[in-house]
């Protein structure tokens, strides 16, 4: 309990500041550019995220399964880290290209305001240094190194992105937040790989070493890469949908909501994000209790704070939707809907992080999958009708099917 309190109370700290960090600059767009420029922002972000899953491959969730079994091989680590990085330039050479091709279709079926073709395609020239963040961060997670992995993946890109918002709004510079967004990926990923080179080198770790890593990544990837790309599909399908179907001002409201409800997952992410790699080197060595003794230890912390934080955000809603603006309090049901989807992540605890490190990948890939289809079903049945507040039902009952059955299937298999 100690450990893993200690562990996630690095991580909950690095995402409060992060957080706090993407609040402030959720709070200044819309303030000081408009809604419209806020769903806007929304929007290309949702692309960038979406492409990255794909050039990813699952390879960001696999290093953390495979590197904590291989830490006293700094060859076999090396050799590992050499493929990985091999697979990302040809996957993200592939998506860029892909991006490149579709920029006129997204930019007729996403953007009703602007032509949105130039930022498409600067999104596409995002793509890989977007990809190493992401998959580098995660190395540092891999060789328990929690505080330098918690400063990039949970702080630095929404600080960079305030931080030079704010230089914008104070200088009266005007600086556009989309190109502010892309400038942002820029440092943080020479800032990741600059810092990685020297952790590496530091712990004799050599990617330029000769060899080749025998063990088959894309095969074993693969269903961590679909089970990724279906969380964020779902994640942003909503988006995307009330673009469709209504126009940017509605994103930017709903954008809102979503921003608010994910403080409910702060500290159940942070406890996922520690007990990962504890999971996966006891699954390793066949210890079933220490398994067990990790989930009921990290359930219990999960209950015990984020409940209040629930309970918090639901009671101060209008309070908190009016730090956005005045014409955010009107979607007080929605962030209500939306709060009570992220607040069954903490009711059934860590559960998609233990299947993925647990070899059964596979299963929580399908059971995302399903999820993912019961929300397009019901974005489409509902936004027409009920806008905003039907994209959050539809979130909420996807949430609500993955994290029950997820519960049902590791108690079912006996591993919590």
């Amino acid at each position: 309990m100690k450990d893993i309190l200690k562990g996630s109370l690095i991580i909950f700290i690095f995402k409060v500041l992060g957080a706090s960090s993407l609040f402030l600059t959720y709070i200044m767009i819309p303030r000081y550019y408009g809604i419209d420029t806020f769903g806007i922002f929304n929007l290309i972000f949702a692309i960038i995220m979406v492409g990255t899953v794909i050039s990813r491959l699952g390879l960001d969730i696999y290093v953390i399964r495979i590197i904590p079994t291989l830490v006293n091989d700094k060859e076999q680590v090396s050799l590992f880290l050499k493929s990985v990085l091999k697979i990302l330039f040809i996957s993200s050479f592939f998506v860029t290209i892909l991006i490149l091709l579709m920029s006129n279709i997204l930019d007729d079926y996403l953007f009703k305001s602007i032509d949105a073709t130039l930022y498409i395609n600067i999104v596409a020239i995002m793509i890989l240094p977007y990809t190493l963040f992401n998959v580098l961060v995660e190395v540092f997670r891999g060789l328990d190194d929690i505080k330098i992995y918690s400063f990039f993946r949970n702080l630095s890109q929404n600080f960079s992105i305030a931080f030079l918002l704010a230089i914008s709004i104070f200088f009266s510079l005007n600086f556009n937040p989309v190109y502010i967004l892309f400038i942002a990926i820029m440092m943080i990923t020479t800032a990741v790989i600059f810092v990685l080179y020297h952790f590496l080198k530091k712990h004799n770790i050599n990617v330029l070493i000769k060899g080749k890593y025998n063990n088959k990544i894309l095969k074993n990837s693969y269903p961590m890469f679909l089970t990724a790309s279906i969380i964020f599909v779902m994640a942003y399908v909503d988006n995307f949908m009330i673009s469709y179907y209504i126009d940017e001002y509605q994103v930017g409201i709903y954008s809102a909501c979503i921003s608010l409800s994910m403080m409910i997952s702060f500290i159940p992410m942070a406890i996922g994000g520690y007990i990962s790699p504890k999971i996966s080197l006891a699954y390793a060595n066949n210890d079933k209790y220490q398994v067990k003794n990790i989930f009921k230890n990290s359930f219990k912390l999960i209950i015990i704070t984020t409940i209040p934080i629930f309970l918090t955000i639901i009671y101060f809603s209008n309070f908190f939707l009016g730090l956005f603006g005045a014409e955010f309090t009107v979607a007080s049901t929605t962030l209500f809907i939306v709060s009570i989807g992220f607040l069954s992540e903490s009711l059934c605890g860590p559960v998609g992080f233990i299947l993925n490190m647990t070899d059964n990948q596979h299963i929580f890939m399908k059971i995302l999958f399903i999820s993912l289809l019961i929300n397009i079903i019901f974005n489409v049945l509902l936004i027409p009708t009920y806008g905003i507040n039907g994209a959050a039902i539809a979130l909420m009952l996807s949430m609500l099917f993955w994290t029950i059955t997820c519960l049902i299937v590791l108690k079912v298999k006996d591993i919590i």
